[in-house]
């Protein structure tokens, strides 16, 4: 058994808070990526404990020590930890709620290996004369959705841990098993605000006490800041709590037709924050794309990887930690899907779609591209097909097209190198 850490200090960086962190009863021994927000209000269900540290690290594991997998569900952040059970000889692994942050992991029955990045699993292979396989059916996956999502990955022999769920290793046995701890399902709410008054009031209080949260830092934290909506807000709200100026961090384009580093500005300006915008070209984009391709692991679609790791790298300079605005188009459906969903839901659309596109076929390119949302192939594939074709991915039907291709290239090229066989035999 090898827990391996290393770690990013955020909260309490003196070295007795590094990992892997046993508890105080000896027990148990806990590695953990990420950050728990609400630790502090936790720490009030363990009154008799005397703290050694002021991090979140010795929070999550003592309450794991007097509470076990049920304390999973108290937490309130973004973490993949693993925790060994010394008297049990039982490790267990653990995601947050909505995966956030990265577990991958390669079972075999007898040996496990897990890691929050995908070279780790893979360095340790080859380390044992092994290497990992390319998993040719996540490609389809990725044509379609500009990602693979979970559980596979870009290799065959490893997976991604499933969000809000824990895994328990026996280790005399080598058996694994599953546990979903937290569902979203559950958390709807079963009888929405009607009220805008209310609503705006509840919302208000829940932004302004996540973001305060999510500020409780020991080192130096900053925001990034596009001008946009989400962004400005998460940054406005940092500013009211903040008892010092808010160091704001922004990209700007040399070339004029990408730029949109004015509008964060503005919005740093009424703010009063201690603004930075980095200059970049379309070249240093370009420049990225090798180190990108290191730091993801996997294929992966998304172009806004490239602004965000640029501004992250120039933000790294002054500080450790940064807020964003990540997630406020899911909350408020501010993408174009949310529309399109709403509309290929009406009745009427749904009786004439197919008429509808094959007219718009006929149309120019833009019509044409907007049209094939109508072309979805089921009701149940609707969301993943107004994502793919909204992201200006592969249709479903245009990946089996991909495949079927593939596959007859593949039997083509079978078939010549028997014939060339043949023939040699012949010789």
């Amino acid at each position: 058994m090898f827990l391996g850490h290393r770690r990013l200090s955020i909260l309490d960086l003196n070295e007795v808070a590094n990992q892997p962190m046993v508890s105080q009863c000896g027990g148990y021994v806990m590695v953990y990526n990420g950050e728990v927000y609400n630790y502090l209000d936790l720490k009030q269900k363990l009154p008799e404990v005397h703290w050694k540290t002021n991090s979140d690290t010795e929070v999550i594991l003592e309450l794991f020590a007097a509470f076990g997998t049920k304390s999973f569900s108290w937490l309130n952040g973004m973490f993949a930890l693993a925790v060994l059970d010394i008297k049990k000889q039982v490790l267990v692994l653990c995601r947050d709620q909505i995966g956030i942050k990265p577990l991958f992991y390669h079972h075999d029955g007898e040996s496990l290996t897990f890691s929050s990045e995908l070279k780790g699993i893979r360095q340790f292979a080859k380390l044992h004369g092994k290497d990992l396989t390319t998993n040719n059916e996540a490609i389809p996956y990725f044509l379609h959705l500009g990602f693979i999502p979970e559980p596979a990955t870009i290799f065959h022999e490893v997976f991604k841990f499933p969000a809000g769920s824990f895994a328990e290793l026996q280790l005399s046995s080598g058996k694994l098993s599953f546990n979903r701890y937290w569902a979203a399902a559950d958390h709807f709410l079963t009888a929405p605000v009607t009220s805008e008054n209310e609503a705006v009031i509840r919302y208000k209080e829940t932004v302004f006490r996540a973001v305060d949260e999510q500020m409780v830092s020991d080192v130096p934290l900053g925001s990034f800041l596009s001008g946009g909506i989400d962004s400005s807000l998460v940054t406005a709200v940092a500013s009211k709590v903040s008892p010092g100026k808010v160091k704001t961090f922004s990209i700007g384009f040399s070339e004029s037709a990408y730029d949109e580093s004015e509008y964060a500005h503005a919005v740093a300006k009424h703010l009063h924050t201690d603004h930075h915008i980095f200059r970049v070209s379309v070249n240093d984009i370009l420049e990225l794309i090798p180190s990108l391709l290191k730091v993801y692991d996997e294929p992966f679609a998304d172009s806004s990887a490239f602004p965000t790791m640029l501004v992250s790298k120039l933000a790294r300079e002054q500080v450790t930690v940064a807020l964003s605005g990540d997630g406020g188009d899911e909350y408020f459906q501010g993408y174009g899907m949310y529309t399109w969903a709403n509309r290929l839901n009406q009745p009427l659309i749904k009786t004439f779609r197919r008429p509808i596109h094959s007219l718009t076929q006929a149309m120019g390119n833009r019509f044409k591209r907007g049209g094939q949302l109508f072309n979805y192939p089921s009701e149940e594939k609707i969301p993943t097909h107004i994502f793919s074709q909204e992201q200006y991915y592969f249709s479903e039907q245009e990946v089996n097209e991909i495949r079927l291709r593939e596959q007859k290239l593949q039997r083509f090229s079978e078939n010549e190198n028997k014939y060339q066989q043949a023939e040699q035999e012949k010789v």
